[in-house]
């Protein structure tokens, strides 16, 4: 018998070796913080930044070409642009020739929260990424672009 094997043998693998849980440990102590300061310095949520992040660094967009960028739920990405429509942040203008597509745009309420959060969000990026050196941080990219490869793969 393999030892190895954690779905026959007695030793099993630890939850905390999983890949999927530590990144999700990871992911959630990140959101947490991001959430921390997004709150104290403008006031809205993790996701409503990001769709605002999104909007203001590459322009007007749809919500599907959104979903696919941030891979993003299409109803999560609905519910915030709604809130975030209502809040005076966003325009949401049907498409002339397909009546289902929205064009998302930031207001100038909107490009004012960008233009004031970006930096700080930006010094976020920085502090965290100082604590990894160059070599760790090339090798975590690489790990990150070989794992959404396996994400996609059907067989795994």
């Amino acid at each position: 018998m393999n030892s190895n094997n954690d779905t026959g043998g007695s030793l099993r693998a630890p939850l905390a070796n999983f890949l999927t849980y530590r990144f999700a440990r990871v992911q959630s102590k990140l959101n947490a913080q991001a959430s921390r300061i997004l709150r104290e310095h403008s006031g809205v949520t993790i996701t409503q930044w990001r769709i605002i992040a999104v909007i203001g660094d590459g322009g007007r967009c749809t919500s599907a070409q959104l979903s696919r960028m941030t891979a993003m739920d299409k109803g999560l990405i609905s519910r915030n642009v709604k809130s975030l429509s209502a809040e005076g942040y966003l325009t949401v203008t049907r498409d002339q020739t397909d009546n289902r597509a929205l064009h998302l745009d930031l207001t100038d309420k909107g490009r004012g929260i960008f233009a004031r959060t970006m930096p700080r969000m930006q010094a976020r990026q920085k502090a965290l990424r100082a604590y990894l050196n160059e070599s760790q941080l090339d090798l975590l990219m690489q790990t990150f672009d070989t794992l959404e490869k396996a994400a996609e793969d059907p067989s795994v």
